[in-house]
């Protein structure tokens, strides 16, 4: 499963929650706190149309420029999450979510920039366990093309330039993601899951492109 969770908060964090303001691994403006042995990176995102990267202040925060933010809000589902706050106190909450077109496009978007092997492994995880089925989750993403969600540009792209074999960017990472770097001398049964996740990938890659047009 994935290692982070992307939320979004009230603009009062760095005050009533002890957020620090810093920088990610790009430069863009991020908060983050630290809890025990864990850091909690908050990122404020926007949308500014032409322009598709770079930052843009919102309410006088400095927020990074994401295609297909928009979209993700407007789309949002409702869920309810239970679990412990920042306080120790335990919560039972109804928040919106990111649904899973505009997030596949998202995430897609994020791969063909940065190449990351959590968010290959993200698309992997999302199509397989989304909770009304893949074929849905295909149809979703199918439909962000259809309505011109402007983070499928790049999405498309991605698709094509890294998931078109076991050997292309996408699914190698997403192997690596899981089961660390290839090592010589690897046994037969790492091999034989990591050829798996490849293959799977490559799978997950044709669904998308079947509704992306290309």
């Amino acid at each position: 499963m994935t290692l982070d969770t992307d939320l979004g908060i009230a603009l009062d964090a760095s005050h009533g929650q002890g957020f620090r303001f810093t920088k990610d691994e790009f430069g863009g403006p991020r908060f983050v706190k630290t809890v025990g042995e864990f850091t909690i990176p908050v990122d404020f995102l926007t949308e500014q149309p032409p322009a598709t990267k770079g930052t843009a202040l919102v309410d006088d925060v400095p927020a990074n420029i994401l295609p297909g933010i928009n979209r993700a809000l407007a789309s949002a589902r409702k869920v309810v999450v239970k679990g412990v706050d920042l306080h120790g106190a335990r919560q039972e909450l109804t928040v919106r979510v990111c649904e899973v077109g505009p997030f596949l496009a998202l995430k897609l978007r994020a791969f063909a920039w940065r190449q990351a092997p959590k968010d290959a492994f993200d698309i992997l995880y999302t199509l397989l366990h989304y909770d009304r089925g893949t074929q849905a989750a295909v149809a979703a993403f199918g439909e962000e093309v259809r309505v011109g969600n402007p983070a499928c540009q790049d999405a498309t792209v991605c698709l094509n330039q890294h998931f078109r074999d076991e050997q292309s960017s996408a699914p190698v990472r997403a192997a690596t993601f899981v089961l660390g770097q290839l090592a010589a001398g690897e046994s037969a049964d790492l091999r034989i899951q990591r050829l798996q996740i490849q293959q799977e990938m490559v799978d997950a890659g044709r669904l998308l492109r079947s509704v992306g047009g290309r």
